[in-house]
């Protein structure tokens, strides 16, 4: 496994732990949180998708 196999993981992981923290702050009613963990959810996701996508250099 290469090291941007294992970069994109972490992101993949770290954006699902995201939209699951905004979950978990919807139900507590807060949204301004919840809105946060959406936004660092899709960027984490977006940037996973964008490390392993081939051509994508710089």
């Amino acid at each position: 496994m290469h090291l941007l196999d294992v970069l994109a993981a972490l992101l993949l992981t770290a954006a699902a732990a995201a939209f699951a923290f905004g979950a978990f702050a919807l139900a507590r009613a807060d949204d301004v949180e919840a809105f946060y963990f959406l936004i660092v959810g899709a960027v984490a996701l977006r940037s996973s998708v964008q490390v392993v996508r081939p051509g994508a250099g710089a």
